[in-house]
C-alpha cells in the first residue's frame, strides 16, 4: 500500500489498524511513517497486484 499523504510504501500489516477515534470504528490503515489514515485497499486490487507480481518473477 502507498500512503496517500507522504507516499511511503508499506505492507498493510505494518500499518496501524483501528485508531479508536472514529465513530462506528476505524476501518482504515494508518501509515507507520506519518500516521495518515488511508482507506483499505479493495480486495480486487490486492488480487491484481499478486497476479502481476507473479508474472513479473
Amino acid at each position: 500500500m502507498i500512503c496517500g499523504f507522504c507516499g511511503h510504501e508499506f505492507d498493510e500489516s505494518e500499518g496501524r489498524r483501528g485508531c479508536g477515534g472514529c465513530p462506528g470504528g476505524c476501518h482504515s490503515i494508518h501509515c507507520p511513517k506519518c500516521n495518515y489514515k488511508n482507506p483499505l485497499e479493495p480486495k480486487y486490487i490486492s488480487k491484481l497486484k499478486n497476479i502481476l507480481k507473479r508474472k513479473g518473477d
